[in-house]
């Protein structure tokens, strides 16, 4: 039992900024808050610089993953695709998390900062959207997903594809949608 709560700890140490600050100030009180006893002194041993590096690491991994989702978002944000992951990444993901699921709640959080502060280009979240509609279809089984989007999604992926980075408005709608017969049907995909 006792390995079994150490490695929960490490785990919340290497994904907890917040926490693992809290543990290097005083190990002993935390290990012992979270139900360790024996191996608290074992535990205020790990350097804190080495676990910064790894929760580090971790993140890195996480934004690669997502990234690899997120393929057209990646390249219309560009070097601010990361700056937001990293915005988004201060919370720990959900146990458990897939990386499908951390790319769809990374989409939620773009759809926030775009509220709140704006996203440019604008259309760059028509195509995370988009993204994560597609996600949705495929990881979560569902039989029918339908995104109505403001931009020319269709216009935009092709001229992506093709190495451009496309500037304008772009101002079209865009219907998506995702539809498979039964769940264990193949997807099928259709945009307009």
């Amino acid at each position: 039992m006792e390995l079994a709560l150490q490695q929960k700890l490490v785990a919340r140490l290497a994904t907890d900024r917040e926490f693992r600050e809290k543990f290097f100030a005083d190990p002993a009180r935390v290990a012992a808050t979270e139900g360790l006893t024996v191996a608290a002194e074992t535990l205020s041993t790990l350097h804190h610089e080495q676990m910064r590096q790894f929760a580090r690491l971790l993140r890195t991994r996480r934004l690669a993953q997502v990234a690899l989702r997120l393929p057209l978002t990646r390249k219309a944000l560009g070097q601010r695709f990361a700056d937001s992951f990293r915005n988004y990444a201060v919370n720990p993901p959900a146990a458990g998390q897939r990386p499908s699921e951390d790319a769809i709640a990374f989409v939620k959080h773009l759809e926030a900062q775009a509220a709140e502060k704006g996203l440019e280009p604008a259309w760059a979240l028509s195509l995370a959207r988009y993204e994560a509609g597609r996600l949705a279809a495929e990881w979560h089984n569902q039989r029918l997903v339908i995104r109505l989007l403001p931009h020319d999604v269709k216009r935009l992926a092709t001229l992506m594809a093709a190495g451009e980075v496309p500037l304008g408005d772009y101002r079209r709608s865009s219907l998506a949608v995702w539809w498979r017969p039964t769940v264990a049907s193949r997807l099928k995909h259709w945009l307009s």
